[in-house]
């Protein structure tokens, strides 16, 4: 990740396991090998360090409180306090995390002190709003994921911690109506502040956990409560719920069941159990750490195939592989596999030959970044299935791009390939030597790092943000063609959201990148909720974006759309009124003045309304 993501645990009432799950999700995103920071912001009822008492390389001398009073008596040096009071929590096998703790461990001052705190003051007074705003942005750069512990109920500094610090809200309740009513309500509180806020912020996401769930006794009754939580969380679940899926999907995966060993004292299961045993805790608790650190993207695999989306989120936390290729192969093509490894050297390419670590194949599959099979005409080798099934089921919507490549001695062998990999395109050693497969391939990998950059050469910005209602997607995707042979980049859902992505994410990311918003108004475009919300945020961000309503169609413009200086296709009959048009769009969108020349362009696409 290239910048992290906070996420603030909440709940209404005390009692669900908030703390209980977010150190125990911490734990296992460390252990992923994600950079993790937890912050115990439960001011009056302080305990997260409690899970941590016995990993803590020192009792934390300072804390949040420490650094809100710096923030009272020293705003001008309060800024650099973010990551001044963090202490290390040193995990087994070398992971580790860090915690900032609510204050001073075994502070008998603390109650008289926090006492003193006033949010409104410090808001008011002492400008605490920009000084938690750069709290945010240091611990994002630090961190993968930097999780929050909220205080419960209705207080000032819950209502921060749900507003304005996170990005993605995760509310903690159990299956009881004043639980789920409490937490609704602040939830919905929380939307509201957070559209309030003179930041510039995305539209808040939210998770609905389930926690202490327990069906077993009570199986009709427990089969009740699903069906009408998931009838009631559906709201909170849309924004990131994939077309097709049900609530109830959804819930499934965001519950953590109860168990009666966890429930005395604060442990930390997440250090002993297996993320993928279905019969224990950590399985539950490693599908919402990975639904968070995959950003709650590709949520239909969580769905489908759970363990594969747990596997990809482990994989997504390396950054860096230590090898290019491992070269699989069958014992008797060892010799050939070696031979390769010598003319990937000569290319520039490292690698690993699997006959070198027959007992630690597992593990280097993991260490290197992509795959290499040779495949002969012996027949199958379940060895070899075993490192394309591996590799392939640890890439599936991994954050880096990791390749297949196989590489067959002959056309008979080509019906020898592994079931998972007869897809893809191999290499014949019959067609050319193995000289020429090490230069193709090593030329292939090349290729793919350069094709990691992003679309715009302004860091993923865009020039123009197209907002349209689906039945004039023809239109908007022919006035989008004109723009781009104009040299415009250009930002449609139709070109830039692929299957498989987060695509509230992507239209809000796109929407607050480009310079322009040209908004495609018409009757539909009028009726649908997400434009007339799209046009309101732009409209929001005057000085940093220009808004450009078009009209199309028989529209009869909103007075919200009709007082700004529109450009009216409605009339535009024939292709030279209709280029006339995109001209004086174009024109405005790159602010061209008096007799400036536009770019030159190519033909013109009209859409399908002038035939």
């Amino acid at each position: 990740m290239n910048t992290g993501q906070i996420v603030t645990f909440y709940s209404y009432k005390g009692g669900v396991g908030r703390s209980f799950a977010l150190a125990n999700t911490a734990v296992v995103l460390a252990r992923w090998g994600y950079r993790v920071l937890c912050v115990d912001w439960d001011l009056e009822a302080p305990g997260l360090s409690y899970y941590f008492d016995k990993h803590l390389a020192e009792p934390p001398r300072a804390g949040l409180l420490e650094m809100i009073e710096e923030a009272r008596t020293t705003p001008e040096t309060a800024q650099a306090t973010a990551l001044r009071h963090r202490t290390s929590v040193r995990l087994p096998e070398g992971a580790r995390l860090d915690l900032i703790a609510a204050g001073r461990k075994g502070d008998d001052s603390y109650i008289s002190r926090l006492q003193q705190v006033d949010w409104e003051a410090l808001y008011e007074e002492y400008d605490f709003g920009a000084t938690l705003e750069t709290w945010r942005e240091e611990w994002m750069r630090e961190y993968d994921l930097v999780l929050v512990d909220s205080r419960t109920g209705i207080t000032d500094s819950g209502g921060i911690c749900t507003a304005q610090v996170p990005d993605v809200l995760v509310f903690a309740y159990t299956a009881n109506d004043q639980n789920v009513d409490g937490v609704l309500e602040i939830v919905d509180r929380a939307m509201k502040a957070r559209d309030g806020l003179p930041y510039d912020r995305p539209r808040l996401l939210t998770v609905p956990l389930l926690s202490r769930f327990d069906a077993q006794p009570e199986y009709k009754e427990g089969e009740r409560w699903r069906r009408e939580l998931a009838r009631r969380m559906e709201p909170r679940l849309r924004d990131w719920a994939p077309r097709g899926s049900s609530p109830g999907e959804l819930l499934q995966r965001v519950t953590i069941p109860y168990f009666p060993v966890w429930s005395f004292g604060e442990l930390l299961p997440a250090l002993s159990e297996s993320p993928r045993n279905a019969e224990q805790v950590t399985y539950s608790i490693a599908s919402l750490a990975a639904l968070l650190a995959r950003r709650l993207e590709d949520v239909g695999l969580l769905i489908e195939n759970r363990d594969s989306y747990v596997e990809g989120a482990e994989q997504a936390a390396r950054r860096d592989f230590e090898v290019d290729v491992f070269i699989s192969h069958s014992v008797a093509q060892y010799r050939l596999a070696r031979q390769l490894q010598q003319l990937f050297l000569e290319n520039g390419v490292t690698s690993w030959v699997a006959g070198e670590n027959p007992e630690h194949r597992a593990e280097f599959v993991d260490r290197c970044r992509h795959l290499v099979m040779i495949v002969d005409e012996g027949g199958e080798d379940p060895t070899q299935n075993h490192d394309t099934s591996l590799f392939l089921r640890r890439s599936v919507n991994a954050a880096t791009e990791r390749l297949t490549l196989p590489v067959v001695t002959s056309s008979a062998a080509i019906r020898q390939l592994p079931r998972l990999a007869q897809s893809l395109q191999a290499f014949n050693l019959e067609d050319g030597t193995l000289s020429q497969a090490a230069r193709a391939i090593a030329a292939r990998l090349r290729q793919e790092s350069r094709s990691l950059r992003p679309h715009s050469s302004r860091g993923g910005g865009y020039d123009v943000y197209l907002s349209y209602a689906h039945a004039d997607e023809n239109w908007t995707l022919a006035l989008a063609e004109n723009l781009k042979r104009l040299g415009l980049t250009v930002f449609v859902d139709a070109w830039e959201v692929q299957a498989g992505d987060h695509w509230p994410s992507r239209l809000d990311a796109g929407l607050r990148g480009a310079d322009t918003v040209v908004a495609v108004v018409s009757t539909a475009w009028s009726r649908s909720e997400y434009t007339m919300h799209e046009f309101e945020l732009a409209a929001q961000r005057r000085g940093r974006q220009q808004l450009i309503p078009v009209l199309v169609g028989d529209v009869v413009p909103p007075p919200h759309v009709a007082e700004r200086d529109f450009i009216d296709f409605r009339d535009a009959m024939t292709p030279r009124e209709y280029l006339g048009r995109v001209q004086a769009l174009a024109r405005r969108i790159l602010h061209l003045r008096g007799e400036e020349p536009l770019p030159p362009s190519g033909s013109v696409v009209l859409p399908d309304s002038m035939f």
